[in-house]
């Protein structure tokens, strides 16, 4: 690819991330039509350029990450503290995400069928919406995890791996659904992303490799992502706190099931 062509990924690739529209699937999309990808090296580059939005969630979460950290040696297995909670919740829900996913992305050109998914995800995301609308939620936050929610979060972010399902779609609206708060719910979905992501991509880079990728392409296109999705996750976690979530979550579903619709129609 030209310089351009990867600047323009990174930066839509740092922007749509944080969105519950899945990145993957649209990145997918403006590679193989407008770029010449094949569906592979498509795929393959598009689980790459979420190590830019995993730094950029990295510097935005360092505190709690660092928290994490010097938390280890006295780590307890269970939810008690804040940090203690966030560290279990993120060890448990990585297991999860990597088995499932790693089982789902093995078999993945078998099981694609782009068109229906995001049909069943943009209708899924109405159907949450309008529960989160008519929910009288109390105000949930670290300290209110449990096993529960912690082992579903992690296997509905395998499903993630899939092009068209959105992981942080997928993850908020669950968390929303058990009245966590919006904050709350984006952070937990973001950090929990850092070692599934990475993760991924060790399984790529090991297992299945990255032939006809271009190193000097991977660099630029990670960087250019970093950085815009650094600012990018700033401001949405702003607006997150003011604004109604549950009619971004709608619009957003509205969008994919007309968009999907006319797609199916016009073929």
């Amino acid at each position: 690819m030209e310089p351009l062509q990867i600047i323009v990924i990174g930066i839509v690739q740092g922007i749509i991330e944080w969105l519950p529209i899945s990145s993957q699937g649209n990145i997918i999309i403006l590679m193989i039509e407008f770029l010449d990808y094949n569906i592979e090296n498509a795929l393959k580059l598009s689980i790459i350029l979420h190590l830019g939005t995993v730094i950029s969630a990295g510097i935005y979460f360092r505190k709690d990450i660092f928290q994490i950290i010097a938390n280890i040696k006295n780590y307890k297995f269970g939810y008690e503290g804040e940090i203690n909670a966030l560290t279990t919740f993120i060890l448990i829900s990585t297991i999860l995400s990597s088995i499932v996913g790693l089982i789902i992305f093995s078999n993945l050109m078998n099981i694609i069928e782009t068109n229906i998914i995001l049909l069943i995800i943009g209708s899924g995301l109405i159907v949450t919406g309008i529960i989160q609308k008519s929910i009288k939620s109390t105000i949930k936050t670290n300290n209110d995890l449990n096993h529960y929610v912690t082992i579903v979060t992690g296997i509905l972010q395998g499903f993630a791996v899939i092009p068209g399902i959105s992981r942080s779609g997928i993850t908020t609206s669950y968390l929303l659904l058990n009245k966590y708060e919006p904050q709350t719910a984006l952070k937990l979905s973001f950090i929990m992303s850092i070692p599934a992501v990475i993760i991924a991509n060790l399984y790529l880079l090991i297992i299945e490799g990255i032939n006809n990728i271009q190193l000097t392409e991977i660099l630029l296109a990670v960087f250019i992502t970093s950085i815009v999705g650094f600012f990018s996750i700033k401001s949405f976690i702003d607006i997150a706190g003011r604004i109604k979530f549950w009619v971004f979550t709608i619009i957003i579903g509205l969008l994919l099931v007309i968009t999907e619709i006319i797609n199916l129609i016009s073929l």
